[in-house]
């Protein structure tokens, strides 16, 4: 088995080995396998997802919010629930969900450092002040915050450490026993091979973990331009028939994003390619539907 493999695995059944060195790890790997989903997935999880506006589901937590309330004569309501049915509907996620952004370093140092059964995320200051009046009749806001056990951080280094694992024990499942030590020396069907199960591995987390699933950087879609998105499509394993039906469904749907190019795209999704592999049909409908959505002009390439 490849030294980098075993490492990997070695350091992934460490529940004391840190889960930052196993990513770091991966990070390698994924520069030997030329694989951009697995580089993308180790560096969010070594960086943090700030400013991302999503997160891997595995992030992604049911949280209530709190706030401390003031009232006539200076009553004092220090942990008074939050209905986000208070809030406009763009803003409710502050009282439904919390998206986890920290680095996995963080959140073990966090966890190492909780002194209580919850974490709390506050809600921005500004946020307050604008709403300090309007969420409790005769009451002021003076801080709002959500919350979360602090179980739910080992779960997220858990699924990490898991995943970083599995991937790890797939991949040398699927190499020829006499595999040399060097992974970038793989052959072609080999290393296909091998990236499809690293895909298949992150599709669950979805476009947010994998990255960018598109297509060759050098592949342009240009609104309206059918030439471009057919180099596009046949680029990634599509034919001509596959091209002509396409041409008939966009004339049904009356050259518009329609139920009949719906259809196509998920009869198409199992001949979908990526970087040369196959993966789920879930996220190669994604990604034909952004292809599609590029052409009709209405994502930009």
């Amino acid at each position: 088995m490849p030294a980098l493999l075993d490492e990997i695995i070695s350091l992934a059944l460490d529940d004391q080995a840190s889960l930052a060195s196993i990513l770091r790890k991966c990070l390698v790997l994924a520069s030997e396998l030329k694989n951009e989903q697995l580089r993308n997935w180790a560096n969010q999880e070594l960086d943090g997802y700030k400013g991302a506006t999503e997160v891997p589901a595995y992030r992604r937590y049911g949280a209530n919010a709190y706030g401390h309330f003031v009232g006539y004569a200076w009553s004092q309501h220090p942990r008074h629930l939050i209905p986000s049915g208070v809030l406009p509907k763009e803003l409710r996620h502050w009282a439904e969900s919390v998206d986890v952004q920290q680095s996995v370093g963080s959140l073990d140092d966090l966890r190492k450092s909780a002194k209580g059964a919850v974490i709390t995320f506050p809600w921005p200051p500004n946020m307050v002040a604008l709403y300090q009046d309007k969420l409790v009749v005769g009451m002021m806001c003076h801080n709002a915050w959500q919350e979360l056990p602090t179980s739910a951080l080992v779960e997220i280094l858990e699924t990490v450490r898991n995943t970083t694992l599995r991937m790890a024990l797939d991949i040398r499942d699927k190499l020829p026993a006499t595999q040399a030590d060097n992974l970038s020396s793989l052959e072609p069907e080999v290393k296909q091979t091998v990236n499809q199960v690293i895909i298949k591995k992150l599709e669950n987390f979805g476009n947010v973990a994998l990255g960018d699933l598109s297509l060759d950087k050098q592949t342009i879609i240009v609104a309206g331009d059918r030439k471009t998105l057919d180099t596009a499509l046949t680029k990634s394993g599509m034919n001509q028939t596959d091209l002509a039906e396409l041409t008939a469904a966009i004339q049904i749907d009356g050259n518009k994003a329609g139920s009949t190019v719906a259809k196509w795209i998920g009869d198409k999704a199992e001949k979908m390619l990526i970087n040369g592999s196959k993966m789920g049909a879930s996220i190669a409908q994604q990604v034909l539907t952004e292809m599609l959505m590029q052409h009709y002009g209405l994502r930009k390439p």
